[in-house]
């Protein structure tokens, strides 16, 4: 059986793929960024399915699953932005929101040995960045709604984030 933490690696592997795809392939690049795009997203629902179905849950997989939703994320959000698909804000806001999280994951588990699992909004949020890219992937026009919906969930997420790590620091 495949473990969760094989097909993280492989989301975090299509990173580069996907961004070269879609700006500097002449020829169907979008088409085929758009499957790998696809495909990120069905390897991230599978990891998080098996992991959990099969007790497969890591330490190391509950920090690299967030880190490749991060990573594509932050690709997507840069690539809509350089070809005008999305306003620059929503790329500096969302690799703040991302910054923020990641040197908060960092600080909690070298200081504390914690990890503070994905929360509901951020589950949420994931499925909306999905939505909202795919939308704008496909031109249409509902895509900058879903993507600001996903904006709103995300800082959501973050305020929720932000409470738990207030709340674990706050025990130590």
């Amino acid at each position: 059986m495949i473990t969760p933490n094989v097909l993280t690696s492989v989301r975090i592997g299509l990173v580069p793929m996907m961004i070269y795809s879609y700006l500097y392939m002449e020829q169907n690049g979008e088409k085929i960024a758009l499957f790998i795009f696809i495909f990120s997203g069905i390897t991230d629902m599978a990891d998080g399915y098996i992991a959990r179905k099969y007790n497969m849950i890591t330490k190391i997989g509950t920090m690299l699953d967030p880190l490749a939703d991060k990573m594509m994320l932050v690709a997507v959000l840069t690539i809509f932005s350089i070809t005008n698909k999305i306003s620059y804000w929503i790329l500096i806001i969302m690799a703040l929101k991302e910054l923020f999280m990641i040197l908060g994951a960092y600080f909690l588990y070298n200081s504390e040995d914690v990890v503070i699992p994905a929360n509901i909004y951020g589950k949420i949020s994931t499925i909306m960045f999905y939505i909202s890219s795919l939308t704008i992937m496909l031109d249409l026009s509902i895509g900058s709604f879903f993507m600001n919906m996903f904006v709103i969930l995300n800082l959501i997420s973050l305020f929720v984030y932000f409470y738990r790590f207030v709340s674990v620091r706050g025990t130590t």
